[in-house]
């Protein structure tokens, strides 16, 4: 497949996603969570966690908010992994993933810690690198991994399938400027993420398909019953008015 541009990007594209530290969750509570982003109604852009620009732009656009320093603490990010989620359609490609990156801090004045975020960003198959989320604020501290943040990511629709990188900016809370980059240069777990939004994501039973999880053949069946059983009651009642009845 070939790169795809900026003025190709679909201003279609819906993500539902939801971020917590590592430490606060299990792998129930995961389920449920990409449970819930199925079901819901607020995107990413629709809230305002993906603003559906470039990283230039969203770069640009950011310094312009922020507060200058002279001084910074060091920030790196530690490592990252990956995990795919839900492949309905059995094609390789995923409609939900989930982010996990150890962000951690040195500073030569004792304080270590400090109030950050984080801006996601995707690129397909090569193409511009598209925020698709903004965490929220957390806390980390020097180089614990009990700090670890995880976003777990659902592609609601309007991506198409195809393979995508992962590339994580990391700012400090109230102060201009990037602090820490890591993207699929650094890290082959973000790297080539085969994935599609629930759109692309359709299961075909006999000619009949199943989208998200909900059944459309089961619904057919139904309908096709309830019409034959008041066919049925129909004729049983045409026959017993009928005139010519024995």
């Amino acid at each position: 497949m070939s790169p795809v541009n900026a003025d190709q990007l679909k201003t279609t594209q819906s993500t539902v996603s939801y971020g917590v530290l590592s430490a606060a969750i299990n792998n129930q509570m995961r389920l449920n969570i990409i449970n819930t982003n199925y079901s819901s109604v607020f995107s990413d852009q629709l809230i305002g966690k993906a603003t559906g620009k470039s990283r230039d732009e969203q770069i640009i656009f950011q310094d312009s908010l922020l507060l200058y320093r002279s001084y910074a603490p060091e920030f790196t990010i530690y490592n990252a992994s990956t995990r795919l989620h839900d492949d309905l359609d059995s094609d390789g490609y995923y409609q939900t993933f989930s982010l996990v990156f150890d962000a951690d801090i040195y500073s030569y004045d004792g304080y270590d810690s400090s109030m950050v975020y984080a801006r996601l960003y995707l690129s397909e198959n090569g193409g511009p690198w598209v925020n698709y989320y903004t965490t929220d604020d957390f806390i980390i501290h020097s180089d614990s991994d009990q700090d670890e943040y995880e976003i777990i990511t659902s592609f609601a629709s309007g991506y198409n399938t195809n393979s995508y990188d992962l590339l994580i900016d990391l700012y400090q809370v109230g102060y201009d400027g990037i602090v820490a980059t890591y993207s699929s240069n650094d890290n082959q777990a973000l790297y080539d993420f085969p994935l599609e939004s629930g759109d692309y994501d359709l299961v075909y039973d006999d000619s009949v398909y199943v989208y998200q999880g909900g059944s459309f053949s089961s619904l057919l069946l139904i309908i096709l019953f309830l019409l034959f059983a008041g066919r049925l009651l129909s004729h049983r009642f045409n026959m017993l008015n009928s005139p010519y009845k024995k």
